[in-house]
């Protein structure tokens, strides 16, 4: 039942798409407003140009260049003349490339670019108002700064996920927690704060979610998030593999485009790696389940990352224990923002991302026939305690491949 549904949604929504598809390359021209959220300079073939992402007042991110060299015009809104007649549907479902003309620079900038803006001159650092701008607001982040964050093994800390909204989650549900607790005592006793309290958290998380700009991965936990509190209402168990599985075919039913998004892919298989050690660690310590977690993760999203982006470093040991520290630092440094003392921590993660300058880094993609068994032991380890050796044997293997091509 619940499968012919979610096939009938997945069809339906693929055809309002495709019909506002159609609709959008019948026009020879079109104008839009849209804000610049990235804007870089390449270099090809002797030649440059700026490449631009922007995302329209409607909701389309789109990508665009200009041969004319321009001031840098991230975080500004533009009015712009598009020509969408060679955008085919698959690239439309994602982030397109759409020729366009500039047609204006407005002085006035939306309500994330301002709040951007607020953020940005806490901080001194062009790489920095760039990593906090992701951070917070999930604006994309240049190419030089991705190798630097790249090398410390920190891109899952930046790409907002489940790990954010779980945190989120947390301060949001304690905060509010704390101040609905004498009220409920006063005024109504008989309530249930994990219905009053998550369903307040549950709308402060989407008006988050919607100010974004829905990035695939924080759609992925954000339904999560809500089915989850529905859960815990009814009594339902969470940490299973059904109940990711039910998530995921219901936000690629609401959201096909989910389908060609890698980010979300990656962020699906980071979840399902963690149920795979909560399903095996049953009465382990508390600290050891944490500590073990982040280790588990690290070794066994390798293969999964490596083939699609190929660089390695030994800075990278460094993501397990800067995971940990992120714990704290995530709603820590999201306070200090709040109160304009955003920059207090910038000396100490200046140095960090100037560390790894001049490390040896190598480029290596897993081989095809190791992903597809790597996956297909992930997903018996799911039921079978042998194939979860198996999958950690695999994992460290590769580990140890990696760091024998950087010794």
């Amino acid at each position: 039942m619940f499968l012919s549904f979610t096939a009938f949604l997945f069809l339906f929504t693929v055809m309002l798409h495709y019909f506002d598809y159609k609709k959008f390359i019948s026009e020879k021209r079109r104008f839009a407003e849209a804000d610049v959220l990235m804007h870089y300079t390449k270099h090809k073939g002797g030649k440059s140009y700026d490449v631009l992402k922007l995302r329209t007042t409607d909701g389309m991110s789109f990508y665009t260049t200009s041969k004319e060299p321009l001031k840098n015009l991230r975080g500004r809104r533009v009015d712009i003349l598009l020509f969408p007649s060679r955008v085919d549907f698959a690239d439309y479902l994602g982030t397109p490339f759409i020729l366009s003309a500039i047609w204006r620079v407005e002085h006035e900038r939306s309500a994330r670019m301002r709040l951007a803006q607020k953020i940005e001159v806490q901080h001194i650092s062009p790489d920095l108002k760039e990593i906090y701008d992701a951070l917070f607001l999930a604006l994309p982040i240049s190419h030089s700064v991705r190798q630097k964050i790249t090398l410390l093994g920190v891109n899952h800390l930046l790409a907002l996920s489940g790990f954010h909204m779980g945190l989120l989650w947390l301060v949001l549900f304690m905060l509010l927690g704390f101040l609905y607790k004498p009220l409920q005592k006063r005024w109504f006793p008989w309530r249930s704060r994990l219905l009053d309290v998550g369903a307040a958290t549950i709308v402060i998380l989407g008006a988050y979610l919607y100010f974004t700009d829905m990035p695939p991965s924080l759609v992925r936990a954000y339904a999560m998030v809500v089915v989850g509190w529905l859960a815990l209402l009814w009594g339902v168990e969470l940490l299973s593999f059904s109940f990711l599985a039910f998530c995921v075919v219901l936000i690629t039913a609401l959201f096909p485009a989910l389908l060609l998004s890698i980010g979300f892919w990656l962020s699906v298989s980071g979840v399902w790696m963690i149920y795979l050690f909560l399903k095996w660690s049953e009465g382990w310590p508390k600290w050891a389940v944490f500590l073990g977690i982040n280790v588990w993760v690290y070794l066994t999203m390798l293969p999964l990352v490596h083939g699609i982006f190929d660089t390695f470093a030994p800075t990278q040991f460094l993501s397990v224990p800067l995971t940990l520290a992120f714990t704290l630092f995530y709603p820590l440094s999201l306070l200090l923002h709040l109160v304009g003392l955003g920059g207090m921590s910038d000396g100490w993660i200046e140095s960090l991302m100037a560390w790894p300058e001049g490390m040896t880094a190598v480029h290596i993609v897993t081989p095809l026939w190791f992903l597809v068994l790597f996956l297909v032991l992930a997903i018996l380890a799911s039921r079978f305690r042998f194939a979860l050796y198996f999958q950690a044997f695999c994992a460290f293997a590769w580990f140890l491949f990696l760091v024998e091509q950087v010794a």
